[in-house]
């Protein structure tokens, strides 16, 4: 009898521990991540078409022939600012209410003295400057190596003539633009992401270039996901969509005002490429900086 009773007792004991069960994905979340993604492009789409009808109507009372580079000419000149304002309006209005009732009433609360501290935003700002110049060096080197391509991208852009209106290029391309693909982006679309339980590398890779297709040309779709990766990771590290804002900001400042001011003053190609070799060192440093910041930016009460 004692001898049943040890080995009952044995066999409860070897029975194997439960397998912990690994982490779900959430492929509704996934799903989710691509609706702000399909928003931003019809409102792009919508805003736009206006401005381009006004355009034709102009054309054709002036007896001209249809002709898209003289069109884009007229939408830019004349209606270009007004459908631009009204797109930023609406994505800004639409984006930060589905942002702030979706996701900033429920996450945790953001230290934003420790996200928005003296050193996160030194080091946005360096990576943001180091970014711009490697972009430009890249960019310049192609030319050389592609001119063909680049010579069609580079004409593409002119066609667009965002640069040449300082009014479109500072309100839109500088200050409302970039609130809206990151609230869009960084915000929505990033929570959405997270939220799925993937791995935050995935995360960060998808919404960039989700970013990178909503730019609709392949040059600028490339450096536009690698502008993503970046901004992605600031997102991560300091948990607020405030501080890629500033960030974007910054960037299309340096790609627009500082580009035509550096052309003025007389950089030439090989100056542009040296400077982008030397800054890729820069950049991966101060990324590596960033990496090794440890702050917890939610509160601590709200974290736990």
């Amino acid at each position: 009898m004692a001898e049943n009773d040890l080995q009952d007792n044995i066999e409860v004991k070897a029975e194997p521990a439960p397998e912990k069960k690994g982490k779900k994905i959430g492929i509704g979340y996934v799903f989710l991540s691509f609706i702000p993604f399909a928003a931003i492009m019809a409102m792009q789409s919508a805003a736009v078409i206006p401005g381009v009808i006004l355009a034709l109507i102009d054309l054709s009372k002036n007896g001209q022939d249809f002709d898209f580079t003289l069109m884009l000419k007229v939408f830019n000149e004349k209606y270009g600012i007004f459908c631009y304002l009204g797109y930023c309006a609406a994505a800004i209005g639409v984006f930060l209410l589905w942002y702030y009732k979706s996701f900033v009433k429920k996450d945790p609360k953001i230290s934003y003295k420790k996200a928005l501290g003296l050193k996160p935003v030194i080091l946005t700002v360096a990576v943001m400057i180091c970014t711009y110049f490697t972009v430009n060096g890249v960019f310049t080197f192609a030319f050389k190596i592609f001119p063909e391509a680049m010579k069609k991208y580079a004409e593409l852009m002119e066609m667009a003539s965002i640069g040449s209106n300082m009014w479109i290029t500072v309100v839109y391309g500088i200050l409302l633009g970039p609130i809206a693909e990151e609230l869009c982006f960084r915000g929505i679309v990033f929570k959405y992401l997270e939220k799925s339980k993937l791995h935050f590398m995935f995360v960060i890779f998808i919404q960039a270039v989700l970013f990178g297709v909503m730019h609709s040309n392949l040059i600028q779709g490339i450096y536009a996901s690698a502008l993503g990766m970046l901004l992605g990771y600031l997102r991560y590290k300091y948990k607020t969509v405030l501080i890629t804002i500033g960030a974007h900001m910054l960037f299309n400042f340096l790609g627009t005002i500082v580009a035509i001011k550096t052309a003025e003053a007389g950089f030439t190609d090989e100056v542009d490429m040296i400077l982008g070799a030397v800054f890729i060192f820069f950049t991966a440093g101060v990324i590596l900086l960033i990496a090794k910041d440890k702050r917890i930016c939610y509160k601590q009460e709200e974290a736990a």
